[in-house]
């Protein structure tokens, strides 16, 4: 199956990922833990929002 869309996800345990125009992928994965998901959300956002840019 080809990846052809960015995906922004949210929730413990999901993965959020980038596709470019040439078709690089990058991916920027949270947590599992619930509590240690709470604990870094702040980190988390920062990281997508390095992935997509502002939004």
């Amino acid at each position: 199956m080809e990846e052809l869309q960015s995906i922004v996800a949210l929730g413990a345990g999901s993965v959020s990922k980038r596709v470019d125009e040439d078709g690089r992928i990058e991916r920027c994965d949270n947590v599992k833990d619930i509590a240690l998901y709470l604990d870094k959300i702040d980190e988390m956002i920062e990281r997508k929002r390095r992935l997509f840019g502002e939004l």
